[in-house]
């Protein structure tokens, strides 16, 4: 902003600097709207920033709503196995606490055949084939190394069985040989058939696996020795067990669900904080904004939430209570009663931010808030942004103007100086004739 005396101006008369200070007083006086405007930007820009603030305050609460859920998770889970040589648990999201027990009625086996002798490497046309489960899938390998057989059977069918190149020799007198092992538990006999003719030797007769979930008299059979016995809850059967069911005993950890309410509390104080901040004599940027209103409730609903099912209905009975001044305390004590206690209770009313609960209903006030095309927040910082666009090009045209008044005025008064300038030489030329020949008249009188 051009405030200062002019740059192309450069009198030469005696009110030179008369001429000066009228130029800087005008572009002053026209500059008045750009400090007004620059005024605006600065508060408009404080805004932004509050917003922006605001903003990751709300984010980190967010983020510590999704902590929870995951603290509710399989990975909070502990599965404590009575047999873990008979059978090894897996725990992940959705399981519930409880005992479940596995009768390992048989834990399968894989079939597996190996070439009857050295394999037979020698040139010519041959056909090939995969015999499994008494199906013939025929294949054409590379060539007729026992190398290409099996990368050919393992290309086209890796769904089926693995097939490796083993050396039964030795080092000096090498004995390769292809050995075929089935990928599912079954009897089905995997076999290399060259010129229809049976080259392998079954080694292991394959069997499903079968067994016996919570003592239900039902007899499962499966294909693969992973099992999924319960939501959450997969089990992987190693050895058949002597009669005498293996049981698991599924728990979830106080201590995951108390750290990320812990962090929840955190940050939902670390948003009251902001909000406080905009209020009372020393206000933020934001005070009197709707957003602020808009954050506020959002807060307020999350932390005054009542569920709809029996027992556990607000965040008080989690040990989660708000004070005089709006912050909320956890008492782990409380919080550790009531898990240990009704742990199923504490899981329905915490419940997941897709399904329903105290997480669901969280998750949503936040979307509302920050939802990227129609969170209140993203809309707010988003009007604040055109505005100070709007504000600096306002500024850019006026300052424009002023510039434009400044050009003009120094080229007037430049053309103004001139003038006076040369009306100055002349005085003082005809003030210097008049004064010569007054002394010439006086010195000859």
């Amino acid at each position: 902003m051009s405030t200062s005396s002019t740059t192309i101006f450069s009198g030469n008369s005696r009110y030179a600097q008369d001429f000066t200070a009228v130029i800087s007083r005008a572009v002053a006086i026209a500059s008045l709207p750009i400090t007004q405007l620059n005024n605006e930007k600065t508060n408009l820009t404080a805004q932004q920033a509050e917003l922006q603030t605001m903003n990751s305050r709300v984010s980190a609460l967010e983020t510590a709503i999704q902590g929870v859920e995951s603290a509710l998770g399989g990975a909070s889970f502990e599965a404590v196995v009575s047999d873990d040589s008979k059978l090894a648990a897996t725990v992940s999201d959705g399981a519930a606490e409880g005992v479940y027990t596995v009768d390992v009625v048989d834990p399968g086996a894989y079939a597996s055949s190996m070439t009857s002798s050295s394999w037979d490497s020698a040139s010519g046309t041959r056909s090939y084939a995969l015999s499994f489960g008494g199906v013939s899938y025929a294949f054409s390998p590379q060539d007729n190394s026992a190398a290409s057989i099996a990368a050919a059977v393992n290309e086209k069918f890796s769904d089926k069985v693995r097939a490796v190149v083993v050396n039964a020799g030795s080092a000096a007198s090498p004995d390769y040989r292809i050995s075929l092992q089935a990928v599912k538990l079954g009897n089905y006999t995997p076999d290399l058939l060259v010129d229809e003719a049976s080259k392998q030797k079954q080694q292991v007769a394959g069997a499903e696996a079968s067994y016996i979930v919570n003592g239900s008299g039902v007899t499962v059979h499966s294909s693969s020795r992973n099992i999924t016995i319960a939501t959450g809850l997969s089990v992987t059967l190693k050895a058949k067990d002597d009669g005498s069911p293996v049981s698991i005993t599924l728990t979830r950890s106080t201590g995951a669900v108390a750290d990320a309410l812990a962090t929840f509390v955190t940050a939902y104080n670390g948003l009251v904080d902001e909000l406080d901040a905009q209020h009372g004599s020393d206000a933020g940027a934001l005070a009197g904004a709707t957003i602020l209103g808009d954050v506020s409730d959002a807060a307020s609903a999350i932390a005054t939430y009542v569920g709809s099912g029996e027992g556990i209905r607000c965040l008080a009975d989690l040990g989660l209570e708000l004070d005089s001044a709006g912050k909320m305390n956890l008492n782990a004590y409380k919080l550790m009663a009531a898990d240990l206690t009704a742990s199923s209770e504490v899981t329905a009313f915490l419940g997941s931010t897709a399904k329903g609960g105290f997480l669901k209903w969280a998750a949503d006030r936040i979307s509302v808030l920050q939802d990227s095309e129609t969170g209140q927040l993203a809309a707010a910082e988003a009007t604040v942004g055109a505005q100070i666009a709007d504000v600096a090009s306002s500024i850019s045209d006026q300052q424009a103007r002023v510039d434009e008044i400044q050009k003009n005025m120094e080229e007037q008064m430049a053309t103004l100086d001139a003038l006076i300038a040369s009306l100055e030489q002349q005085y003082t030329y005809i003030s210097g004739m008049f004064t010569s020949m007054r002394d010439a008249s006086s010195q000859y009188a």
